[in-house]
């Protein structure tokens, strides 16, 4: 998982973490967290609720 979200940073992607979707650009992943950036706020998800990192689709 760690070479498929290096490959989304920078990327505006969804992310599903204890059944919440959160919508923003990855900015960076660890092994303990993904961190996004939403259009208002950062966010930091601990990995161990995340279940589904994907790219958006074009709208």
């Amino acid at each position: 998982m760690k070479d498929e979200l290096e490959s989304l940073k920078g990327q505006q992607v969804e992310v599903i973490y204890n059944g919440v979707l959160y919508r923003g650009r990855l900015m960076g992943a660890t092994e303990d967290e993904i961190n996004l950036q939403t259009g208002t706020d950062w966010v930091m998800l601990p990995m161990d609720g995340v279940t589904t990192v994907r790219q958006m689709k074009p709208r």
